[in-house]
């Protein structure tokens, strides 16, 4: 599988705050790769790095030329009023008609039938829906998703756990759901100052994760 995006040795720090060092890591196509650890080990900061919304203060950042990446935050903030298919149209930036066009297909893939529905009479699962939308219709290579589950109820949860396992592109996510970290995850990495390097990774899900940590 071909390499699409790579940190090597990076390390972040606020202030005197030391979030994390020397933390390596690497994502090829088709991989789903879990990000965990202790609060305020950085989980969500790597992440916003791997998006190139933050910067680095050591090591660098490598990616497969022209990488098609996407970062779904934790909350995304739309206006009460606006609809699914203006939020999805508005993250195109393109043409309208063209936009509209790539914004309705985006939305029926992620089971939406209406599109005129104001965002704020949506429950937390679907306004997920639109968060992913407005990345799906990007076509991405690569997804990054912070704390995906927050808010989401158990039907919400097994659709994204449906969604992630079946989507065309690799996937990386910050959780503490252990149960979607068990059926999404094909390789957990952990982040804790514990270890010599920052980090913990294991390839497999949540359960061989543990084992090997046992052993460890």
């Amino acid at each position: 599988m071909a390499n699409l995006l790579s940190a090597r040795a990076i390390s972040k720090s606020f202030s005197t705050r030391h979030l994390f060092h020397e933390v390596t890591l690497h994502v090829e196509e088709g991989e789903r790769l879990g990000i965990i650890g202790p609060n305020g080990a950085g989980k969500s900061t790597l992440l916003k790095i791997l998006a190139g919304f933050e910067t680095t203060d050591e090591g660098e950042l490598t990616s497969k030329r022209g990488l098609r990446l996407w970062y779904v935050p934790q909350d995304t903030i739309f206006p009460k009023e606006i609809t699914p298919l203006q939020a999805v149209v508005d993250s195109v930036g393109d043409d309208a008609i063209e936009a509209e066009v790539s914004a309705s297909i985006s939305l029926s893939k992620l089971g939406f039938e209406r599109f005129d529905q104001p965002f704020g009479e949506l429950s937390g699962g679907w306004k997920k829906r639109v968060s992913i939308a407005c990345g799906l219709v990007h076509n991405p290579e690569v997804m990054l998703l912070d704390e995906p589950t927050n808010h989401l109820d158990l039907e919400a949860v097994e659709w994204l756990e449906s969604f992630v396992k079946n989507a065309n592109m690799s996937m990386i996510f910050v959780t503490h759901d252990r149960r979607f970290l068990e059926n999404c995850a094909s390789r957990i990495l952990e982040l804790a100052p514990s270890y010599p390097d920052g980090s913990f990774e294991v390839n497999g899900n949540y359960t061989q994760f543990v084992r090997r940590k046992e052993a460890f």
